[in-house]
């Protein structure tokens, strides 16, 4: 496929991927967390960074999210809007990424395709939340990290710009050190395995000592914030409100990174059955991806792996520290990770040999994801059920002149 050719179908999909999560994008009120947002940014600077630091969240995601309001104001279309740009810079890095990972502009094409009409990556562009910023920065710190390994030889700017944007992603989300630590254990294999385990060639090899620069560059600018991280996580197990996690949390997860909704299946019957079943989906895509494909593993082994780790490693971390300790298991925390689950899935589709087959089997997976977010969507009944915009309406329709109206809850409050 020629590169004039692929650019006419990437933009086609980003238009079709903004079209989709800009669809009702102001219907629905703003809720808590979003309405957090939009009263952090309207104070100053230096006290938005200040109270960013008394929450439990880095402050990148403020600190762009005010630059963009200076432009283009606070209103509720604006914030979103910030988003919805965000999720289509991310359908641009995924094309990248994956491209680079396989050197095959049509299978970058065929993951941004299914992240474009993908319901769990389509439900936080609609929130004036850090989500997708951090998508797009996962995905461009893989991107670059490919490109850093790959040169031959070895070269610093791309380590560089790998430790500048990995750095930047730990200033989005305290998840993004998951994905982090996943992308370090890919590293630290790569550089065992192509030396094998020798000590001397590990010290001598270029890539080693550029991987330890790009390190240090994040280290050091995480430095400034390591004191607030400490303060914060303080804070959160002292009073957190994740509730602990559950026997069925991992199923109902999965099936939700599968089909999107605010209802699970019963957890007896075919829905028991349903929910068994689905986290099986990355063992199985695993496996597909490393071992039934000989061709990913003669050209493709390093991508394999990198995919696979930033899959599968932010799933297992959280579940063993929500064991052991404060439960941190939460479902939208794991849209970084969902991100390689579908491109993973999208490689393995792709090395079907049968043209027809593989033709069918992408029609199918397209439909199917856009059908679950459809069904989502009216589930949600959006239009109808506008949250607390309609309710604080009604009340303000039949107070009488100087009436005071006592909310007893911030969550309700900030939404009011």
């Amino acid at each position: 496929m020629s590169k004039r050719t692929a650019l006419i179908i990437l933009i086609l999909i980003v238009i079709t991927g903004i079209g989709i999560r800009s669809y009702g994008l102001t219907a629905r009120s703003l809720w808590f967390d979003e309405a957090f947002s939009w009263r952090l940014v309207q104070f100053p600077f230096t006290e938005m960074i200040t109270r960013a630091a008394a929450d439990v969240h880095p402050p990148l995601y403020y600190i762009l999210l005010k630059g963009w309001s200076f432009f283009f104001a606070t209103s509720l279309l604006s914030l979103r809007a910030f988003s919805v740009t965000l999720a289509a810079a991310t359908l641009l890095a995924a094309y990248l990424f994956t491209a680079e990972a396989m050197r095959s502009r049509s299978i970058g094409l065929f993951a941004s395709a299914l992240l474009a009409v993908s319901g769990f990556q389509i439900q936080y562009a609609w929130e004036a939340r850090m989500y997708t910023l951090g998508t797009a920065l996962v995905l461009l710190s893989s991107w670059l990290l490919l490109k850093a390994i790959r040169q031959k030889p070895q070269r610093l700017p791309y380590w560089i710009g790998y430790g500048l944007v990995t750095a930047a992603f730990a200033y989005i989300h305290y998840f993004a050190f998951f994905t982090i630590i996943a992308q370090v254990i890919f590293l630290l294999g790569l550089i065992i395995i192509r030396t094998r385990g020798r000590l001397g060639e590990i010290l001598q090899w270029r890539l080693t000592w550029y991987a330890a620069a790009s390190g240090l560059i994040m280290i050091l600018l995480y430095l400034p914030w390591l004191s607030t991280f400490i303060r914060q996580n303080s804070q959160v197990q002292e009073s957190y409100w994740i509730p602990p996690i559950g026997g069925w949390s991992i199923p109902d997860t999965f099936y939700r990174l599968l089909a999107p909704t605010s209802g699970i299946p019963a957890h007896t019957g075919i829905g028991w059955i349903l929910l068994a079943v689905t986290p099986m989906a990355l063992v199985i895509l695993s496996w597909l991806l490393l071992v039934s494909l000989p061709a990913l593993r003669r050209r493709h082994s390093d991508a394999a792996w990198l995919i696979m780790c930033s899959a599968s490693l932010p799933f297992l971390i959280s579940i063993l520290l929500s064991f052991l300790g404060q439960s941190l298991y939460q479902d939208r925390f794991f849209v970084f990770a969902h991100l390689f689950i579908v491109i993973g899935l999208a490689i393995v589709i792709y090395q079907i040999r049968s043209k027809k087959l593989r033709l069918a089997a992408i029609t199918v997976i397209l439909t199917a994801s856009l059908a679950t977010y459809i069904v989502y969507w009216q589930e949600l009944n959006i239009f109808n059920r506008p949250g607390v915009r309609a309710a604080a309406q009604q009340i303000f329709d039949q107070r009488q002149f100087g009436e005071p109206i006592l909310v007893t809850s911030p969550f309700i409050f900030f939404g009011v």
